[in-house]
């Protein structure tokens, strides 16, 4: 017998379900007694135009690696372009079937978490007042710590951006009036706090400035790829907005993952804590 045609609802409530399985996050495939420890932010968290090995997760995982030998450490990347806390949260949308990206992504697929590494504040909810900002963050921390009891909450900050080539003074101060509420809410909480904004600044005043991919507009128009490095500055040498794009290279992702490994060494030198729970 030959099945009757789909009729056209049926077509498209199919291929939401097919879009949304397919975009779902596995969790990490964490050994027995491993450390996993979840990232959490936008795209200059999830850096996705990088290769996989070049991605903050991995680049931290092989650092902890090798200061925390003899013990497993799985690291998992949640983060996604454009995010901002609210939409993680609670944005509700066809392709994830009506859920979350946070109980799709992390709630259902993240067995175990020992460590969260939150970086938010570069995307915000247009309109939303610093305040409302740090009560979101709050909201995430305490959600973290209801479904997985005992995680081990650390803030950061994002990065300062070159502001003779990419952005402006103002722009910087901008920016970190919001990371000003990760700082009070790291420090009213006791949270370990990942400091990327003072450590960017640093290096870039130091000279280091070579942090960011190149102008994403001019590079599909001239070279029909993105451009992710300093391979075309010569070509490009001169021309306006270059420079001008905030999202961070191979270098600055280095630069974040040590500063990062800092912390977390100074707050736990011998051995990274696991949280009780699930095995």
């Amino acid at each position: 017998m030959v099945p009757a045609p789909l009729s056209a609802r049926r077509r498209a409530a199919l291929g939401v379900l097919a879009l949304a399985v397919g975009g779902c996050s596995r969790g990490p495939d964490a050994p027995p007694g491993a450390v996993v420890i979840a990232h959490f932010g936008d795209s200059t968290c999830s850096t996705d135009y990088l290769p996989p090995s070049s991605h903050v997760d991995q680049v931290l995982n092989a650092r902890l690696a090798e200061h925390y030998r003899g013990q497993p450490i799985v690291n998992v990347n949640v983060c996604k372009s454009g995010d901002y806390v609210f939409r993680f949260m609670h944005e509700r949308r066809p392709w994830l079937l009506w859920r979350t990206r946070y109980e799709r992504d992390v709630q259902r697929s993240v067995r175990r978490m020992d460590i969260a590494l939150i970086r938010y504040g570069y995307n915000r909810r247009r309109g939303v007042s610093l305040d409302e900002f740090g009560r979101e963050l709050e909201e995430l921390c305490d959600r973290l710590l209801h479904d997985y009891p005992g995680v081990h909450v650390v803030l950061e900050t994002n990065a300062y951006i070159d502001p003779v080539r990419n952005a402006s003074d103002q722009l910087n101060e901008e920016y970190d009036r919001a990371y000003d509420v990760v700082r009070r809410v790291a420090r009213t909480r006791h949270y370990p706090l990942v400091d990327l904004f003072a450590r960017f600044e640093r290096e870039v005043r130091a000279g280091n400035w070579d942090l960011w991919m190149r102008n994403d507009k001019l590079s599909q128009e001239r070279f029909g790829r993105q451009i992710v490095d300093d391979s075309k500055d010569a070509e490009m040498a001169g021309v306006p907005e270059w420079f001008r794009n905030p999202h961070p290279n191979s270098r600055a992702v280095t630069l974040t993952a040590d500063e990062e490994m800092k912390t977390l060494v100074a707050t736990w030198p011998d051995r990274l804590p696991r949280a009780p729970g699930k095995a």
